[in-house]
């Protein structure tokens, strides 16, 4: 057996789902990288200018191949595109769906044109997304586990060697050398496509100064498809292959610091975290019967998909733990629900009507995702791909939803939000409170 094909079996005893070797002749990829940012396609993100990015020899000087490996993170639950049939805030397409049978929580009918639903209490749950990246544990902490233990093979395989870890915290373009190494071809999303596996998978690099055989690039199956160009709410991907993130979804409720712009506000729909519609429309996605990736959990409240009422896929889902929605759980008496931390440490009191928790991260009603103290926000999602947005960019997002949902029953926790001292929560709960008291 060759170095190189061991490294790659190594790498999926791991419990890696993808290997492959990738060779530093990356030059076209980058140099189309580079391009990209100097046209301001990476809005803010001024980190992705590092000139580090332009070659890996930057990083290690003695680098000869890369290790790219990819970890499925799907989980059998509705896309944002399946949750309902009639026009909606979620992806701009479609309603929020009834939840009950996918989700074991509300049992709700259908109640306005804006999404809401009306629960067996009366009360209707407008209902928020967060990416399904985001679900569970940060993405971050368990590849990096990963790879330190395949860097620790590669070194046993071949002592002496030099190595690089990296998982979308450094200089790396890593889905420029993933799909030189075979295990995805770029979409026209711009998202790596795997032709068993579909697309939700993370990318992890290790750079390595053996001289290992590469693998070669998987062909591009998009074909004539154009499903995600003609799904995206605000038009990011502006040709194939090719996104302006100044314009993404993703980019306004994570990446994006200050305000979002307004023209795009209403577009955001109830996404206050990421958004997936171009993958959820994407036919590699589809669905067809299901292949499990991982291993399967053994939470005892795990359901199989035929139990949640959810269609089996031919894309690969995921049992691992780390990836399923977290479960909040009610953070603190019901009295202290729903209120806003201010930058001083001081609580504001009530604003929006009860609810059950626990409650899934998986479509989640908004309203419980305003109780949040910034407390809350911190303590919750310490260790989720969440916390990247702050408490501040968490309340902007929450208010643009909110302003979206059609609700006027958040009029209340609005009028108190435009009190907030920061000034970019402020001007979003305006604009939100000037949506719902417009209504009819």
């Amino acid at each position: 057996m060759g170095l190189g094909l061991a490294v790659k079996q190594r790498a999926i005893e791991i419990g890696f789902d993808l290997a492959g070797i990738a060779p530093l002749g990356a030059c076209k990829d980058l140099e189309f990288s580079r391009r990209w940012v100097e046209r301001g396609y990476g809005g803010e993100m001024s980190y992705l200018a590092n000139p580090q990015r332009d070659d890996p020899r930057r990083i290690l000087p003695s680098v000869k191949s890369l290790v790219c490996v990819g970890l499925v993170y799907n989980t059998p639950l509705p896309y944002s595109t399946e949750v309902g049939k009639k026009p909606s805030v979620v992806s701009c397409q479609l309603s929020v769906a009834e939840t009950n049978d996918q989700q074991g929580t509300d049992n709700e009918q259908p109640a306005t044109d804006h999404g809401p639903r009306t629960t067996d209490d009366g009360h209707a749950h407008a209902r928020a997304w967060i990416s399904r990246y985001a679900w569970g544990q940060d993405y971050h902490e368990i590849m990096r586990a990963k790879l330190e233990r395949l860097r620790k093979a590669i070194e046993e395989l071949a002592p002496g060697v030099e190595t690089r870890v990296y998982v979308d915290t450094g200089p790396i373009v890593e889905r420029a050398f993933a799909r030189l190494s075979g295990i995805g071809w770029m979409g026209k999303n711009t998202c790596l496509i795997d032709e068993a596996k579909g697309s939700w998978f993370f990318l992890g690099v290790i750079l390595t100064t053996l001289a290992l055989e590469p693998d070669l690039p998987a062909p591009d199956r998009c074909g004539s498809c154009t499903a995600c160009l003609e799904a995206c709410p605000t038009g990011a991907l502006v040709e194939p292959y090719v996104m302006n993130a100044s314009r993404c979804i993703s980019y306004f409720t994570i990446e994006l610091k200050g305000s979002i712009p307004e023209a795009f506000r209403a577009k955001i729909g109830a996404h206050v975290f990421g958004c997936d519609i171009c993958q959820d429309v994407c036919p590699w996605n589809g669905k067809g019967r299901s292949q499990e990736s991982g291993d399967r959990s053994q939470n005892e409240n795990d359901q199989p998909p035929a139990a949640l009422g959810i269609q089996q896929r031919s894309v690969a889902t995921t049992g691992l733990t780390e990836f399923q929605p977290l479960q909040i759980q009610d953070p603190r008496a019901a009295a202290q629900r729903g209120q806003l931390t201010t930058d001083d440490g001081q609580r504001t009191d009530g604003r929006v009507s009860s609810f059950q928790f626990p409650v899934s991260l998986f479509n989640p009603p908004l309203e419980a995702l305003a109780s949040l103290t910034e407390d809350d926000f911190r303590r919750l999602f310490a260790r989720s791909p969440i916390k990247r947005a702050k408490y501040r960019g968490w309340l902007r997002n929450l208010c643009v939803a909110m302003g979206n949902s059609g609700d006027p029953r958040f009029v209340p926790w609005l009028e108190l939000a435009a009190e907030h001292p920061d000034p970019v929560v402020h001007e979003h709960a305006a604009w939100a409170l000037s949506r719902l008291t417009k209504l009819p």
